[in-house]
């Protein structure tokens, strides 16, 4: 094992960053490991050098931030990954003879994607009604109602739809070129319809159910800019995704199954799903009042 010479850890430090790593990273390296090395001085009243750290150490310092401090999950296992990255690095170097064991991450139970609740939904709808584009109305109908993807939504071709008053389909090609066909259902026909009447007549010569001015479709990005620009105004802070999850929130809370959902949103995986399946915070609260005594 080598001999110790110098600050290690400035010299961990410069390592990381020579290999290409943004000054933030570095810092947060550096304040992630002080956290340790001040629980490991109030505890053994010595310097932590990076031989003398044991697999026992590193458990109890885990448990110190969990059931002490009251840390979160994802605190704690990135203040573990940043001693682990120390601690290896120090290995390679041979300043560490052996390398401890180090204890598996702590596992944080999943939440449900964020999806908007109806009243939400309805002050979204509400918003985009009142600013009168109805391009905007049926690009957030489209996407709340059939859980399409930003970029799948902006690439809908005219011939990709077969939209009447009492039917409506449209054909996707998702992740990974697979292809799916979801139905649109009245409301989302409804925005549509007006939309492509008032289309045809800005951009006659146009394939594309969403068009630019240069003879393209509008971006994910600009789509993007219209979702998060009209939940402003409805005082909701949102993304693109967040509708898709809504749209899949509103198919089980209504009813359907895991199968039909994820043939709706093109997962090739149930498990992907499921997700939707855990309660939020809000259900669970609901719940547990509900059981009280």
């Amino acid at each position: 094992m080598k001999n110790c010479s110098g600050n290690i850890l400035d010299d961990f430090l410069k390592d990381i960053y020579s290999g290409g790593a943004a000054r933030s990273t570095l810092d947060a390296y550096r304040k992630d490991i002080a956290y340790f090395a001040k629980w490991y001085m109030d505890m053994s009243s010595k310097e932590p050098h990076p031989w003398d750290i044991t697999s026992i150490d590193l458990r109890e310092y885990q448990g110190y931030m969990q059931n002490i401090q009251g840390l979160k999950p994802a605190t704690v296992n990135r203040r573990m990954a940043a001693l682990e990255k120390y601690i290896r690095w120090a290995h390679e170097k041979g300043y560490v003879g052996r390398l401890p064991v180090f204890p598996k991450i702590v596992r944080e139970q999943k939440t449900p994607p964020k999806a908007l609740e109806r009243v939400e939904q309805n002050r979204l709808l509400r918003e985009a009604e009142r600013r009168g584009k109805t391009r905007d109305i049926a690009l957030i109908r489209l996407m709340m109602s059939c859980g399409l993807r930003v970029s799948e939504a902006v690439s809908i071709r005219l011939v990709d739809l077969d939209i009447g008053e009492r039917h409506g389909t449209v054909a996707i090609l998702g992740k990974g070129n697979k292809y799916r066909e979801v139905p649109v259902p009245p409301e989302a026909r409804k925005a549509i319809r007006e939309w492509m009447a008032e289309r045809t007549k800005r951009y006659p010569d146009s394939d594309w159910l969403f068009p630019n001015r240069n003879g393209g479709h509008i971006t994910a990005r600009n789509a993007e800019q219209v979702i998060k620009n009209i939940g402003k105004f409805a005082g909701l802070d949102i993304h693109p995704h967040v509708l898709r999850h809504t749209a899949a929130t509103n198919m089980l809370r209504t009813g359907a199954d895991l199968v039909t959902v994820a043939q709706v949103l093109g997962h090739a995986n149930l498990n992907t799903t499921a997700i939707y399946t855990k309660p939020d915070r809000k259900t669970m609260m609901e719940a547990l009042e509900k059981g009280e005594i």
